[in-house]
This record gives C-alpha cells, sequence and structure tokens, in this order.
C-alpha cells in the first residue's frame, strides 16, 4: 500500500499541476468528452446498430460492453482504490459514485472503439482507435475523477480483454451458432449467476446481461430483423425502440420504490436484477417485436 499511496502522491500533484496549467475553463468540454465512454452514450448507440445497422453484431456488442462493464466493476470492488477528489476534493471537477481503478470510461472507449471502428472507412480506424481513448482518458484525468494510473489500467485491461475475444470469440459464435436457442438462454443464466455471485452488490450488469443474452437468442429464432430496411423505416424504429424503452425503464423504476418498501430493502439487490433483466430483454427481443407488428421492420426472408 505505501507503494500504491506514494504512486498516488505524485499523480494528485501531477493533476493539480494540469488543472492549474489549463484551468477551469474545460470543465463542460471535457466533461462533453467522457460522455462518448458514458453509459448514456452506450444506451444510445448499441441499439442503434442492433435494431437498425446490423442484428447480430449489434447483439454482440452488446454483449461485449455487458462483460467489459462486469470486469471493470469487480476489479473495482477488489482493489477498492479511491479516486483522486476523495483524498485532495477541490480537485473534484465531476463526482463518480464507483471505487478509481480501472478507469471505466478508458476501458470502455478502447473496447467499443477496438469493436465498432470496423464500421468506419479504413482511413479513419487508426486515428479513431488511438485519438478517441486517448481524449477520454485525458478527460477523466483533467476531470479529477482518475488518476493516471487509473486510466492506463482501463486501458490495458479493454485491450486484453478484446484481445481475448477476438482469439477466441469466432469459436464461441461457431458453437453457439450450432447449439439450440433453449442452450444459449441456459448459458445466459448461468453466466449471469456466476455474475452474481462474483458482484453481489451490484446486480444490474448481471440482470441486464441475462435479459440482452435471452432476448438476444429468442429474436435470432422468432423475429429476426430485415436490415435493409428504408432509411426512414430505421429512423422511425429507432426512436420507436427508445421510446419505448425510456417507457419501460422509468415504469419499471416506479414500480420497484414501493416493492423495495414492502420488503424493508431485503430484497433491493433481487428488484434490481429483474429490472434489468426486463429491460435488457425488451431491448433485444420486445422492441424488435413492436417494429415488426408496427410495420417499422419486415422480417428476414
Amino acid at each position: 500500500m505505501a507503494l500504491i499511496e506514494s504512486m498516488h502522491a505524485a499523480e494528485l500533484h501531477y493533476i493539480q499541476q494540469l488543472q492549474s496549467f489549463l484551468g477551469p475553463g474545460l470543465r463542460i468540454p471535457m466533461q462533453i468528452v467522457s460522455l462518448f465512454a458514458s453509459e448514456a452514450f452506450i444506451i444510445a448507440i448499441v441499439p442503434a446498430i442492433y435494431w437498425c445497422v446490423h442484428r447480430k453484431k449489434g447483439a454482440e456488442l452488446g454483449l461485449l460492453i455487458l462483460g467489459s462493464t462486469f470486469i471493470n466493476l469487480w476489479i473495482k470492488q477488489l482493489l477498492a482504490w479511491p479516486r483522486p477528489y476523495e483524498i485532495i476534493p477541490s480537485l473534484g471537477l465531476a463526482k463518480e459514485s464507483t471505487y478509481g481503478m480501472p478507469s471505466g470510461h478508458s476501458q470502455m472507449s478502447v473496447v467499443f472503439c477496438a469493436y465498432a471502428v470496423q464500421f468506419l472507412p479504413k482511413k479513419w480506424r487508426i486515428p479513431v482507435l488511438t485519438g478517441v481513448p486517448l481524449l477520454i482518458g485525458f478527460s477523466r484525468v483533467y476531470l479529477g475523477v482518475h488518476f493516471p494510473s487509473d486510466v492506463i489500467g482501463g486501458y490495458i485491461i479493454g485491450a486484453v480483454f478484446f484481445m481475448l475475444f477476438k482469439l477466441f470469440g469466432s469459436d464461441i459464435k461457431k458453437a453457439l451458432q450450432h447449439s439450440e436457442w433453449r442452450l444459449r438462454v441456459i448459458l445466459a443464466a448461468v453466466l449471469s449467476f456466476i455474475m452474481n455471485s462474483l458482484l453481489p452488490e451490484d446486480t444490474m450488469i448481471s440482470g441486464a446481461f441475462l435479459g440482452a443474452a435471452a432476448g438476444f437468442a429468442l429474436a435470432s429464432r422468432n423475429i429476426p430483423i430485415d436490415q435493409q430496411d428504408t432509411v426512414r423505416q430505421k429512423i422511425f424504429r429507432y426512436l420507436a425502440g427508445l421510446a419505448s424503452t425510456g417507457i419501460v425503464y422509468f415504469a419499471l423504476k416506479f414500480a420497484s420504490n414501493p416493492l423495495n418498501a414492502l420488503s424493508n430493502n431485503s430484497q433491493a439487490q433481487l428488484i434490481h436484477f429483474v429490472r434489468y433483466a426486463i429491460v435488457g430483454g425488451w431491448v433485444s427481443y420486445g422492441a424488435p417485436f413492436i417494429f415488426l407488428k408496427l410495420g417499422l421492420a419486415t422480417r428476414e426472408a
């Protein structure tokens, strides 16, 4: 711990110098930069890919991000390292509710960009893959929510996670493609149970993973959407998907309060799990089902 504290002391001095040199004027721009690896950004982009661009790749990216997020939160809980502003409050130009190491935004930027660059022209791939994570990592240090070591840790874990996906992902996909949909749902439930066992303090990711993975398995069997629809259809179904997902999310959030009160918060984690499982299932299965019923999508031949 003495080594870590010594490292953090040197990094705190660096953050103080950085904020002093750049001044407070970059606070809002850097907060905007951070949004591009935030939960809100992912919620907006991944469904767009799944609903409107490429169903299988959108599902794959969604599960990849959920897996990466779980690993990030799990390591945070294991290490329980502080954030800079928890040591020097004046450094906090933003606030977060979790531990510091590794940086979730930095890790997410690496995983998301490494996967998403396949949709970009080749000349843009290297600049995006290097520039976006570096800018996001810099924003987290400037805002005082992460030490530079947190950001580097996020980069490393994100890169290792994505490399493992590239090494073994194709074999896993082939095995799943030749398996029955029931087996996929069972596998999703088993993985979700493991997540809950490893991180019982936060059941959001495990619930969303179960709902999304089960929904993807059922949707590929029952309601495969044709991605060659018109741009107009895609725009309307994206807007309808976001609106309906928002309604489901806030309705469940509103309903969870009286349920927690009835159980004296003894079942709060279970209710949280079920809530996000339903949201994940809605994004992956419920919304595409509605698209077909409303004529906003056509079924694959």
